[in-house]
């Protein structure tokens, strides 16, 4: 072999190992007569979620005269000190007689919310998949979570030149730490833009996409809607032009201040950097400012483990519970004297001794019989919760969605059964509560938990540990609402005269408008014209301030941002609609906090 094959041979070498390192080639097999056919199951990143959703792309060349089917079966699970979550998933992918079918899917992904206490807070994750078909295959991703660095991830064409300047950059503020899968800590995964998904629950787990404005124009137009709808749920987005001309218009994205570096879009946020014609990044100057959270909308991976572990306003409205121990300590008693003495010397006494064949077995059947009522009693059946979400409500940009983010949680009696399903294209997360009798998810626990979730004709089929007998749980849900509720101006000289279209009443409201004066209203009736009356600045962050004291400190963040823009509103209802999850439940509480910028007047 000369010189020139084997430079050609290395390079072509490295090129595929781009490719395959991009999208992560879980396996590629042969199968059927003459092995002309193949089924092929590609990661779309190479990078697990913190928590929702990995995507996963399975494509079948077959080229029989049968159709073929596969069997996925995955298992995620995270780890941190102690304990691990486990989430199982099951998909069936058909291969159409002579036609190549590819199938996107959404794997779930168990959430980061445990923590190892070495090498800084860390979560380790790992995703198994076994295939059952035709031929069989199976495979193993792993990753990690870092507490002082969100998950992002990074196109192919900044990834190659800035790669490993951004690992070393980053192992100085995490120290190298290992992972107990054996993967070192690193910037981010990979993606290439022109395969990137178009369902906006692909993206859900990770906190940051960088990619450069090449990138952002072969993006087909469904990932720019995914990619968008994601950033308004609490996503950032940063993109690196090498045109000087950029702007937001040639990007194609609506901004109220186009000569901005960095727009608040919904709850996220998209930033714009310059970057020379070798893509070479900044890299301690980018990672401050993620890290610092000036260029950074959130990180979940952190708000998994400090936001919910104590303070939290939600857990402190559902209140405490005491454990009645002493009515089970006088039933055990109880219990002892008269299977033991009054048994003995009353039911099978001297020369009747034969009854304690009989009587034993009944006096621990009516015990276990007291207890169980007993437990009924105190416990009862089913349980109750407080839930609260934030509503974000666009308008005047063609987005007719609301971008929903609930958080729940509850305190079960005895539930017999673990099963109930969700309509909506949604996410949902255990969230680690502070440590108690009740408690069975923490970020230190040593208790294992097991959940399920899969797919169907009706919506989201979920079981397991979500919610277990006798415990308090949360949980968070994503969810993108189609609608056409919103607040609107009806007299353009009046900005006070509003209207609301939603179907359920709002408690009360307070409006900042365009000239940055304040009105407010209470108890608006659904779908009724209604006058607003002056209010202050001091009122309305008084408001504010009191709607946030059940959010978590990331949802407090966003929900400060949303209510400082001009034309926005911020209103709290009772009644609406809420995300549904266990049908069991009495929700003694619901709460939404919906903000949204109000629709000009025509």
């Amino acid at each position: 072999m000369n010189l020139l094959q084997l430079f050609l041979l290395l390079t072509l070498s490295l090129l595929g190992s781009s490719v395959s390192f991009a999208q992560e080639l879980f396996f590629r097999h042969t199968f059927g007569p003459y092995s002309k056919s193949t089924v092929e199951v590609t990661a779309l990143f190479n990078k697990l979620p913190s928590s929702g959703y990995a995507p996963i792309r399975v494509t079948i060349s077959n080229r029989t005269t049968a159709p073929v089917v596969f069997s996925l079966n995955f298992d995620c699970s995270a780890d941190g000190n102690s304990g691990v979550q486990k989430l199982e998933s099951s998909f069936s992918v058909q291969g159409d007689a002579e036609k190549v079918t590819t199938t996107d899917l959404l794997v779930p992904v168990a959430a980061a919310v445990k923590e190892h206490s070495y090498g800084g807070a860390m979560c380790n994750q790992m995703l198994e998949l076994s295939m059952i078909g035709i031929v069989n295959g199976n495979y193993t991703q792993s990753s990690n979570n870092q507490i002082n660095l969100p998950n992002i991830l990074l196109s192919e064409p900044l990834f190659t030149p800035n790669a490993s300047r951004l690992d070393a950059e980053v192992k100085k503020i995490t120290g190298g730490s290992s992972s107990y899968y054996g993967s070192t800590s690193n910037f981010g995964g990979m993606f290439s833009a022109s395969k990137m998904p178009e369902d906006w629950r692909a993206y859900a787990g990770y906190d940051c996409l960088i990619l450069s404005e090449v990138d952002w124009t072969e993006l087909s137009p469904g990932a720019r809607t995914a990619i968008q709808q994601w950033v308004r749920l609490g996503g950032s987005m940063r993109i690196f032009t090498r045109t000087p001309s950029a702007t937001w218009a040639t990007l194609g994205i609506e901004s109220d201040e186009p000569q901005a570096d960095s727009i608040k879009f919904g709850k996220g946020l998209i930033v714009s950097t310059p970057i020379n014609a070798e893509l070479r990044i900044d890299e301690s100057q980018l990672i401050a400012q993620i890290t610092s959270g000036s260029g950074q909308a959130g990180h979940q991976y952190k708000s998994f483990v400090e936001d919910y572990s104590a303070g939290w306003g939600l857990q402190q409205q559902l209140g405490g519970k005491t454990f009645h121990f002493v009515f089970f300590i006088l039933l055990l008693i109880a219990f002892g004297v008269i299977v033991g003495p009054i048994n003995l010397f009353v039911f099978a006494k001297s020369g009747m001794r034969h009854k304690l064949f009989i009587t034993t077995p009944i006096i621990a059947l009516a015990a276990s019989l007291a207890m169980i009522i007993l437990i009924f009693i105190q416990d009862g059946m089913g349980g109750k919760g407080v839930r609260v979400q934030l509503v974000e409500m666009p308008s005047g940009d063609g987005d007719n969605n609301a971008y929903i983010s609930q958080t729940q949680i509850s305190r079960t009696g005895v539930l017999f059964s673990n099963r109930f399903a969700m309509t909506e294209a949604c996410s949902i997360s255990p969230l680690p509560l502070r440590i108690s009798q009740w408690t069975r998810l923490n970020t230190s626990s040593s208790n294992d938990q097991a959940y399920a979730i899969n797919f169907d004709d009706k919506g989201i089929q979920v079981s397991g540990d979500w919610f277990q007998s006798r415990s308090e749980q949360a949980q968070l849900i994503h969810s993108i609402v189609p609608t056409r509720s919103r607040i609107e101006q009806t007299d353009p000289a009046n900005p006070a005269a509003l209207l609301s279209s939603f179907d359920h009443s709002i408690d009360s409201f307070f409006y900042r408008d365009v000239d940055g004066k304040i009105w407010k209203a209470d108890a608006i009736a659904p779908g009724k014209k209604f006058l607003c009356s002056e209010s202050t600045e001091i009122d309305h962050d008084k408001f504010v301030n009191h709607a946030s004291t059940l959010l978590c400190s990331q949802e407090i963040r966003s929900l400060q941002r949303l209510s400082k823009r001009p034309g926005s509103y911020v209103a709290i209802s009772s009644t609406a609609r809420m995300l549904d999850t266990h049908p069991r439940l009495n929700w003694t509480s619901n709460t939404s906090i919906i903000t949204g910028s109000v629709k000009p007047a025509p």
